[in-house]
């Protein structure tokens, strides 16, 4: 058998371009992905095997998370060069077909826990953290003046809307109207969700249950463009900001400006106070959306309103246009096709 030298050798001769081409669009510095896959190999020379599964579960789900320093929109490009590198020992037969299959399957089961850890300040070593502390203010110091206008010109923008919030700075929720449809008969919204920067528009048009949050509302949206659900999101209307708690985007916004948990507040709510939200995903590809709020109907009348699709469970998809681009393309290359059955399958497990 070749040594691990060897082994290393070959996958960089032969992937080198790879690394610094595929890679180069998604990561500041290739040079990560080596060391990562350095660090790997000297696991493995431990223990003279590439198949085990238990070193692989330490070195993917612990030491990586703990220890390695890189930023949250780059973690994707680890989790990537290692299937790459699998694939490489498989195909030159360092790994026999069902020992790949078994490796194939720990990454598909184990990539969630995997992103969640690399972003859970609370996993990380103290040392990591400070490092990552460094790395953003190095960052934030190194922005141009221009940068610093434009969060300055945001931060007015937000001011001046600050004349739409009561004086205690929180929202009114429920509002007067929510409260009075709650108070009747089960509603759904009817929203239309346009992707922006595209022509012919793409959008889709979709009925959610009242009740459901702005993070159920965020899983629709995943499942109607096909999308997985793997980057930070933002929804914003009227100077207001609603972020998963893992997002620090806040810490550009003045104090005085709300941000709200998507999981506290509800469909319902928010589009009895506010005709449209702006949502935005992946802030590398920055898939940027706008919501409309075309109706709110009881739902008992949905199905004369829709007969085109079952409306006995929501949420449904009930129209839209255009193929969506497929997860990391930055709408480049394959779309995904518009199949109306087939969200509609995704959105029924819900």
């Amino acid at each position: 058998m070749a040594t691990m030298d060897d082994i290393l050798d070959s996958f960089f001769r032969t992937k080198i371009d790879m690394l610094n081409e595929d890679y180069d669009s998604i990561i500041d510095d290739p040079e990560d992905l080596i060391r990562v896959i350095l660090k790997l190999t000297d696991k493995m020379e431990e223990s003279q095997s590439f198949s085990d599964i238990k070193l692989l579960e330490q070195f993917y789900l612990t030491d990586l998370p703990k220890n390695y320093i890189i930023f949250p929109d780059e973690v994707l490009a680890i989790h990537s060069v290692l299937l790459d590198f699998y694939q490489f020992l498989y195909e030159n037969h360092y790994l026999s077909t069902d020992v790949y299959k078994d490796l194939l399957s720990f990454f598909q089961e184990n990539k969630h826990t995997f992103l969640k850890r690399m972003g859970d300040e609370q996993f990380w070593t103290d040392e990591k953290k400070k490092q990552m502390d460094k790395m953003d203010q190095e960052l934030l110091d190194s922005m141009p003046p221009e940068m610093d206008n434009l969060f300055q010109d945001l931060n007015n923008i937000l001011q001046e809307s600050s004349d739409y919030k009561p004086k205690d700075n929180i929202i009114a929720f429920p509002t007067d109207k929510t409260k009075e449809l709650e108070g009747s008969m089960d509603y759904a919204v009817q929203l239309r969700v346009d992707l922006k920067g595209f022509k012919p528009p793409i959008w889709r048009r979709v009925l959610v249950p009242f009740k459901y949050t702005l993070a159920d509302l965020h899983e629709i949206i995943q499942n109607c463009f096909e999308w997985e659900s793997e980057h930070l999101y933002l929804f914003t209307a009227d100077g207001f900001l609603f972020e998963p708690a893992e997002m620090n985007i806040d810490d550009f916004w003045d104090e005085d400006n709300a941000s709200y948990n998507p999981s506290e507040v509800t469909v319902g709510e928010i589009f009895t106070r506010f005709n449209t939200v702006d949502y935005i995903y992946d802030f590398g590809d920055d898939w940027q959306h706008t919501i409309k709020c075309e109706d709110i109907l009881p739902v008992t009348k949905l199905e004369q309103n829709f007969k085109k699709v079952d409306t006995s469970h929501l949420p449904v998809c009930v129209t839209g246009r255009q193929d969506a681009p497929l997860e990391d393309s930055r709408g480049e290359g394959e779309f995904a096709p518009f199949d109306l059955d087939k969200i509609n399958a995704k959105l029924a497990k819900l």
